[in-house]
């Protein structure tokens, strides 16, 4: 019987269950839930998405209780693969006794990251805080005398979906990441599977992790202008060479032409959550490095390389945005880096005497906003609009 089960049983044996039993169980119902919405392949109506947004509200209630809970070994985890959204079995009596509260944390830390930004933020902080608090980056304390093999497994991936959850995050609100790859003692678990989500995760948050301490610490920013673009160039072999290992259809996430995997409704979700992570690495390298502020840091050549790799993913990000429903949009988090896009084809349009293509780019993100902008969500419209127009008065010059 997996852990789940048993709490259920547990919980319906007792006339009022017990506080963190029930936590655990609103978690596993609206994660359920924003799975169910994720994958399902019909329309989804209004009341059922109420509902969702109810289970994922009522889940997040128990924030506080959770985070104040006693620091435990990471037993459980909540989820082994993205696509099955299942639990891990924990049959052993220990493992049911103590994996409660590092298991709701998880499950309400992934419901948060779809409901609120500020709450996601702060479950975050206390997970890394309870894994620094159980020394769980360093090898020795996972072999301990009482800890069996099945724990250690446990906890050593516990720490890596951390990881791959707080590193990309922090470095999306430009903050340093709690977490440093560096100070973990033990490998991340290795792919078993073309398509192991988990694994590329990891890989991917290290690869970022790696860049933005190449290119953005104190030591790297003053670095000559030649070890600057050596820096670079392996920041962005490093990201290719993540990219390579991905399954055969997301070998092509940097290309206009996604039809293969958009289609793939199994997939999809995932899929486009991969798109959008590649992207942001081209421009968490490469942006800062476009415009006159690098200047005496980098040479002409690497900056106009800069400016083309920004401007190419821009008009990709775009093109694909175009092609799909709002609701991936919003699902995948992709309204920040359309943003950035639009803001990126405008700065071409501005400085680019042959950027005549981009203006038809800046007239897919008026498209793009105006959809989204019909269902009610709070989107810069009038903004894209107006850039759009002072775009076409540059080129009209």
């Amino acid at each position: 019987m997996s852990y789940f089960d048993n709490l259920v049983k547990e919980a319906a044996g007792r006339s009022q269950g017990s506080s963190m039993s029930i936590s655990l169980i609103d978690s596993v119902m609206a994660f359920g839930y924003q799975a169910y919405l994720t994958i399902t392949q019909r329309f989804i109506s209004s009341e059922e998405r109420k509902k969702a947004d109810y289970h994922s509200r009522l889940a997040l209630r128990s924030r506080g209780r959770v985070l104040r809970s006693p620091n435990t070994l990471l037993k459980l985890q909540a989820s082994r693969n993205a696509r099955h959204g299942r639990l891990l079995n924990a049959d052993s009596p220990d493992n049911f006794s103590n994996g409660r509260f590092r298991l709701v944390r998880q499950l309400i830390t992934t419901v948060s990251e779809q409901i609120d930004e500020t709450i996601h933020s702060e479950l975050l902080t206390g997970a890394v805080s309870c894994a620094r608090a159980l020394k769980l980056e360093n090898r020795d304390f996972m072999h301990g005398e009482n800890t069996s093999s099945k724990d250690r497994d446990l906890a050593r991936r516990s720490l890596w979906y951390l990881y791959s959850v707080e590193v990309p995050h922090s470095l999306r609100r430009g903050i340093s990441p709690a977490l440093d790859h560096d100070w973990i003692d033990h490998a991340p678990p290795q792919a078993c599977n073309e398509a192991d989500w988990f694994s590329l995760q990891c890989l991917y948050a290290i690869v970022v992790s790696s860049a933005a301490k190449m290119l953005y610490n104190q030591r790297a920013l003053r670095q000559s202008v030649a070890e600057r673009e050596q820096k670079l160039e392996t920041a962005y072999a490093l990201l290719e060479g993540w990219r390579s290992h991905l399954p055969a259809p997301l070998l092509d996430i940097h290309k206009h032409d996604m039809h293969r995997i958009l289609d793939d409704h199994q997939t999809r979700h995932i899929a486009l959550a991969i798109f959008r992570q590649y992207h942001e690495a081209i421009f968490l390298i490469y942006f800062p490095w476009t415009g006159t502020q690098s200047d005496g840091r980098v040479s002409e050549t690497c900056r106009r390389k800069s400016m083309q790799l920004c401007v190419t993913s821009a008009q990709v990000v775009l093109a694909i945005a175009n092609q799909i429903l709002c609701l991936d949009i919003l699902d995948s988090k992709f309204l920040d880096l359309i943003s950035v896009s639009i803001c990126m084809t405008f700065l071409d349009v501005a400085t680019s005497a042959a950027a005549h293509k981009s203006i038809s780019y800046l007239s897919m993100g008026c498209g793009i906003f105006g959809r989204l902008n019909l269902l009610d969500n709070e989107v810069p419209l009038a903004d894209v609009l107006e850039l759009t127009r002072t775009a076409q008065q540059i080129k009209g010059r």
